[in-house]
């Protein structure tokens, strides 16, 4: 049951498990709530970010990630049940907003085992920035049918799976925090650009 617009790790990473835990879920309660689906995802997503924040960068990584699992699981099981709506996709959406700031505040905080405070929250500034760029023009090209954004690497999947790694990593050095938040900074900005020349060819083409 794969989704639209599913990003690389989503489709190889993730849906293998989310298809697990939604037949579980579907299994034992066929009529669940796919609202309640997106609302366990984006608290297991917070605690992560908490987990960050107290210096546990391992559990916090492993949390985000099963946040991000758990987040395929919601469409999943709406399309299983026949509860597809758009106030779903709309609330799902609206909740991985909040919960990406969470997280790269938590982020931001363990970095300042490293950098300076004004390094720090620029960083994570930059980051937050980027993420919520990415999203923005996905947003505003949606009804564009000419218009197709690649999906690959620039989705919310790598970025969750990128800090999961980044988590690993901490156990050796407590850079690999920073690094990410820098790696994700360059990739969103990066593809937004990509993202405005791709529109600003289109429109020399309308």
């Amino acid at each position: 049951m794969p989704a639209k617009g599913d990003g690389l790790v989503s489709r190889h990473i993730n849906r293998p498990f989310s298809r697990q835990l939604t037949r579980f879920i579907l299994h034992f309660w066929p009529d669940c709530n796919p609202n309640l689906i997106s609302i366990i995802s984006a608290l297991t997503g917070i605690i992560g970010s908490i987990l960050f924040f107290m210096n546990f960068p391992f559990l916090g990584g492993l949390f985000v990630q099963i946040s991000s699992i758990i987040d395929g699981s919601d469409g999943e099981v709406a399309r299983a049940n026949g509860r597809t709506s758009f106030f779903g996709g709309f609330f799902d959406s609206v909740m991985d907003r909040y919960v990406d700031v969470f997280i790269f505040v938590g982020l931001t905080f363990y970095s300042l085992r490293v950098l300076l405070i004004t390094q720090a929250f620029l960083l994570g500034i930059i980051t937050i920035t980027g993420a919520y760029s990415i999203s923005y023009t996905a947003a505003k090209v949606e009804l564009k049918n000419n218009i197709t954004f690649s999906r690959t690497i620039q989705g919310r999947d790598t970025r969750l799976f990128l800090i999961f790694l980044a988590g690993i990593c901490a156990f050796f050095t407590d850079w690999a925090i920073p690094i990410c938040l820098i790696t994700i900074s360059i990739l969103t900005h990066g593809s937004v650009i990509l993202r405005i020349n791709q529109v600003r060819k289109n429109r020399d083409l309308d």
